[in-house]
């Protein structure tokens, strides 16, 4: 083969090329934003829902009673004085169902 050369046809496909090429410029940025609202919009529709069905309650209660109870008495049925009478509670005398062993719930 000889030196290159240039034909016509090469000349024209290379234009389109660049043609396309300009065309296409910044469309990955627009594809990302157009994600990253998307993103937005169905965090915003989530959280709105998460509130007006109150799930975040629902999801802190057993942490706020069993679990606290639980960590506190050993048992999460049991009461305190705190909650009121004791019931349940190994330590207190008086109370229905006073016991001194823990046993799982479950």
């Amino acid at each position: 083969m000889g030196p290159l050369r240039s034909s016509p046809e090469r000349l024209v496909s290379m234009e389109l090329r660049n043609v396309n090429h300009r065309d296409e410029r910044g469309q990955a940025v627009v594809e990302y934003i157009l994600l990253v609202a998307l993103v937005v919009m169905a965090f915003t529709i989530v959280a709105g829902g998460m509130e007006r069905f109150k799930v975040g309650e629902a999801l802190l209660k057993p942490i706020r009673e069993d679990f606290a109870r639980a960590y506190k008495y050993g048992h999460p049925k049991t009461t305190g004085f705190d909650e009121g009478s004791p019931s349940r509670h190994p330590r207190v005398t008086g109370g229905e169902n006073n016991f001194r062993i823990f046993i799982n719930p479950q």
